[in-house]
């Protein structure tokens, strides 16, 4: 080997060391650069045949600098990254529906209603002053706005969340562009049998904040480019991206009432996801926008569909009671509570609470949904406090058993009037019923059924029929006893207005803060009080939260597994950095001495 082969081993010494210092110094400088992979430089020696001496080496060459990164990490990081995404969302909704219940706390609903009751109690102490009944007033109208407040704060929560898919599909369109045009990037470096560690750390980045966002799975080419789909789905390909877009969709919702019809209760308006080019809907298998979708269609809906329940139920129950009191005037069937906007068509009762039958575009039957934001004080409470029942009548009668004849009342017609005196033969003496004592109606039907041509079947009130106590009728709620007759026992107040100075239907409403008005078991019987149906509520939501924000801590800590375990790998150690700088520093001096001796070796020689 000549001694310019010498010489041309050297530079390649220096040329490798040069290198090796530059790679070198990008890992010290990116050290703290979030995404950031090291970089190593592979070498190989060069060697070439002497007709004497068999392979004689010729220095060293750079092989590539290679990217210090495992894909297998990346895809479960991935992985987890979805579901850190989605159980973030969620536990960020379950936090702020408990802020909003603000229980247990002295603002919550449950310190309302016991204020509510506490102020009965109060008037029945001196049931004629004008005071003690203005407080009454005052109480309830600060628990109507707590529960119109309260429903409002969990709608606006829903319509955040509606409102936040847009800007995260915006988000991941931007990404999916990005990917995109490294995918180009990437293509046009690795073709050329060299490697674009960059560009593939700023597409892994890019692909971690997608997977955040929704569940993504990634495939490569041998040209490193990659596809990236979602929900079986195309959004990224080498040469192709497809974009998510929202719109409007109109939601129709619907109630199932007693008798096991569906009605429609309006139509709701809510974003909606779909693929640009093919107008398929897509629906996110998870990430953040699976839990934004999740929380406006199932969480949240879930409490307010169980706020409405308690506060329909609580209206009904004090009109209930408060309807067979007697004002100080003298005058019973006052509503206490009434529901703004509420038609005043015929209540019935289905899946998630209680309706009005009103007027809609689909469905002239359609139920009108009453709860929480539309409950108010009746009008005739709020123009005289002096129309506050605490007073119920002297005497409870029993009535005359009414019947309905065979065939004259079917499911879906009106209300039908029931009669006291209904024994006496001339129907001009029939009298109206009204101001019916709760809890004394049964109603049977008389079947022809040979060969026992009279069998009784009793029927369950809110489930079979309802009655309106105050004005005496009676409305069947489905189809199933069409056509059969129908008798009627019930005891009603006579009246007599005992005077002002009685209490005892102030006590009555006082005393139903312990009674069971709530979750009516599989007969129809009510198993809970008010403060524990919202008990159960408040439990619940401390479940979920807690089961939420479990899987969220969870996913968080194997994500940061595996990035530990990508740090490993990828993380720049910069105590290793330090010795290889050293390392090649001694070798590029090496390598320049060794040009220096060559250099002296060729001058002796030219000079001799």
């Amino acid at each position: 080997m000549s001694l310019f082969s010498v010489l041309n081993v050297g530079a390649r010494g220096l040329h490798t060391s040069q290198m090796g210092m530059d790679i070198t110094g990008q890992n010290i400088t990116n050290a703290d650069v979030e995404g950031y992979s090291r970089k190593r430089l592979n070498l190989t020696t060069l060697y070439a045949k002497d007709s004497a001496f068999g392979q004689v080496g010729l220095g060293s060459a750079i092989v590539n600098i290679e990217r210090m990164r495992s894909t297998f990490l990346d895809q479960q990081i991935r992985r987890q990254n979805t579901e850190v995404g989605y159980f973030s969302e969620v536990t960020a909704s379950f936090n702020r529906i408990e802020t909003i219940l603000c229980e247990p706390s002295d603002l919550g609903v449950m310190q309302y209603i016991d204020q509510f009751f506490n102020s009965w109690h109060n008037l029945a102490n001196n049931p004629s002053d004008v005071a003690a009944r203005t407080m009454v007033r005052t109480e309830a109208q600060t628990l109507v706005e707590h529960f119109n407040r309260t429903a409002a704060e969990l709608a606006d929560l829903r319509q955040q969340k509606n409102d936040e898919i847009p800007m995260r599909v915006n988000r991941i369109n931007q990404i999916s562009i990005q990917i995109l045009n490294l995918n180009h990037e990437i293509a046009a470096v690795e073709m050329g049998n060299q490697n674009a560690n960059d560009s593939r750390d700023k597409r892994d980045m890019l692909l971690s904040e997608l997977s955040k966002l929704i569940d993504i799975n990634v495939i490569e080419n041998n040209v490193g480019q990659i596809t990236v789909t979602t929900a079986g789905n195309i959004l990224v390909a080498p040469h192709y991206v497809q974009q998510l877009e929202t719109y409007t969709k109109d939601k129709t919702s619907t109630v199932t009432m007693d008798d096991g019809s569906v009605r429609h209760v309006g139509i709701s308006k809510d974003i909606a996801i779909r693929f640009s080019d093919t107008k398929i809907e897509y629906n996110p298998p998870g990430g953040h926008l699976r839990g934004l979708i999740d929380s406006r269609d199932i969480y949240i809906p879930e409490y307010q569909k169980r706020l409405d329940e308690l506060a329909i139920a609580f209206v009904n129950t004090i009109n209930d009671v408060h309807r067979q009191g007697y004002s100080l005037d003298g005058f019973s069937g006052i509503d206490f509570f009434a529901f703004e906007g509420a038609p005043n068509g015929p209540h019935v009762t289905g899946t998630g609470g209680s309706y009005f039958i009103g007027t809609n575009a689909l469905d002239p039957n359609a139920p009108y949904l009453v709860g929480a934001a539309s409950i108010k004080l009746s009008s005739s409470i709020m123009a005289n406090v002096r129309n506050i029942a605490a007073a119920t009548g002297d005497q409870v009668l029993k009535a005359d058993k009414f019947t309905i004849d065979k065939g004259n009342y079917k499911y879906g017609d009106y209300p039908i009037q029931i009669y006291r005196n209904s024994n006496d033969k001339d129907e001009s003496n029939w009298v109206q019923a009204r101001n019916i004592t709760s809890n004394t109606v049964t109603i049977r039907t008389i079947v022809s059924n040979p060969p026992n041509p009279d069998v009784n079947y009793l029927l369950q009130e809110g489930v079979d029929y309802r009655i309106d106590y105050t004005m005496g009728t009676f409305q069947m709620l489905h189809d199933g006893f069409d056509g059969n007759e129908f008798q009627i026992e019930f005891s009603y107040n006579a009246g007599g207005f005992k005077g002002p100075g009685d209490n005892s239907n102030a006590l009555a409403i006082s005393e139903l803060r312990n009674a069971l008005s709530m979750s009516p078991n599989s007969i129809g019987e009510f198993t809970a009080t008010f403060a524990e149906f919202y008990s159960s509520i408040i439990g619940k939501l401390g479940l979920n939260t807690n089961q939420a924000r479990s899987n969220l801590e969870t996913r968080i800590y194997l994500a940061e597994q595996y990035m530990q375990q990508q740090d490993m790998i990828s993380g720049v150690s910069l105590d290793e950095e330090m010795a290889n700088l050293i390392r090649f520093q001694h070798t590029y001096t090496a390598a320049a001495r060794l040009i220096t001796t060559v250099d002296k070796m060729i001058e002796t020689l030219l000079n001799m």
